[in-house]
């Protein structure tokens, strides 16, 4: 097998696609290769906390007395597109190349063998397929003008704010209200959204290298048949759930401090979105769980007979007749061999279900709370919060 065949496949570029990605590039805002990650960052924010900063200034309604929450007093305008939203587009020069390097290895590591090089490229053709999909993205477009529409229609409006005015049993959007409904949700809606869609295209890919005769090894010192690097890469996902709960932060605190809502009120809904939240974005990795958990078993067992063979072997030779007089034990290859055994057994005895271990879903579970320690703040002094991290740490 040559280094070209296994260098010379197609690349799964999840990122570098699609209808909205097309319209970046001809408006200058990505190059091949080159996301341009602080203009098109900056650029976000030019599309909606700006224009709903001047259009509130325009009405009165940014600052000052005038509604019940201007919009320099919003925690959710701030979170949600001053960082949330940037940092779902800074991911993509996170995630893009990480998950283009985790495909390709799966044929230069070897475990992806010459019969299946076809299949493998035939997963990646497909899944760039649908990458491309105007269809997908016209969907994704749709749903994300749908929950826009159930979020704002499911909020509570109690008094004006700066996107809304509220009269008696009625309410209205203001100018800055309609950018908001029509444009700046719906948006970020379909970036997060987008998002959720690549992450089940790396799932199908991943599902796709499940079928073939994939090479693992019981062994790897990964303790995942030598498919750890899929975890390390999918852990990286962290990020677009780092960015949602940063949005969400926002949400809350305007509950806290404007509604008088006590964090610990949201305290199982935010247990709740934790557990789920890591569980849907670990779901890519379990379609390697069957042959994980078969990979394992085939391991112990045939391991097993080794060890068996091989212990018996040391039994006789050193303990249950007189050592031989030309072979000291002391630097005996014998206990060198027993002991690298015992570590390979030990290594399958170690493999999990999931490619990836403890770290990932911690990596996940602090994506979603590290976001919402701020609102800590509202329950105890910072002094007093510091402490008791500190407490923690020490």
């Amino acid at each position: 097998m040559t280094g070209s065949a296994r260098t010379n496949r197609p690349m799964f570029f999840l990122i570098e696609g699609g209808p909205t990605y097309r319209l970046e590039q001809r408006a200058g805002l990505v190059r091949e290769h080159s996301p341009l990650i602080v203009r098109r960052a900056l650029f976000s924010i030019l599309l909606t906390w700006v224009p709903l900063l001047v259009l509130s200034a325009l009405q009165g309604n940014a600052i000052g007395d005038r509604v019940a929450i201007p919009f320099l007093r919003d925690f959710a305008s701030y979170t949600r597109f001053l960082f949330a939203l940037p940092l779902l587009l800074v991911a993509e020069s996170v995630l893009g190349p990480q998950i283009a390097r985790a495909a390709a290895h799966f044929v230069h590591s070897g475990l992806v063998i010459e019969e299946d090089y076809g299949r493998f490229d035939s997963a990646v053709e497909k899944g760039l397929r649908w990458r491309d999909s105007a269809l997908a993205e016209f969907l994704l477009l749709a749903l994300a003008y749908c929950v826009a529409y159930t979020t704002l229609n499911s909020l509570a409006v109690q008094s004006s704010t700066w996107y809304v005015t509220h009269t008696g049993a009625t309410h209205s959007l203001t100018m800055a209200g309609r950018w908001f409904a029509f444009f700046c949700v719906p948006f970020m809606q379909f970036i997060l959204l987008r998002w959720l869609w690549r992450m089940f295209l790396w799932g199908q890919f991943l599902w796709r290298m499940s079928k073939l005769n994939l090479q693992l090894i019981p062994t790897h010192p990964d303790e995942a048949g030598g498919l750890g690097f899929s975890g390390e890469a999918h852990r990286f996902f962290s990020v677009i759930l780092f960015a949602y709960s940063v949005g969400a932060a926002g949400v809350l605190a305007n509950n806290i401090v404007y509604d008088k809502i006590p964090l610990s009120h949201f305290a199982p809904l935010i247990g709740a979105y934790v557990i789920v939240a890591v569980l849907i974005f670990l779901l890519p990795l379990c379609v390697f769980t069957p042959i994980l958990v078969q990979t394992k078993r085939t391991g112990l067992y045939k391991y097993g007979s080794l060890a068996t063979e091989y212990t018996s072997s040391f039994q006789k030779k050193w303990i249950e007749t007189q050592p031989p007089r030309e072979e000291a034990l002391l630097g005996s290859g014998d206990i060198q061999s027993l002991a690298d055994l015992g570590n390979s057994f030990s290594f399958i005895e170690k493999m999990g279900i999931l490619p990836t271990d403890h770290r990932t879903p911690i990596a996940f579970a602090a994506a979603c709370l590290i976001p919402m320690m701020p609102l800590l703040l509202t329950m105890m002094p910072l002094g007093e919060l510091l402490g008791m991290l500190l407490k923690l740490v020490l």
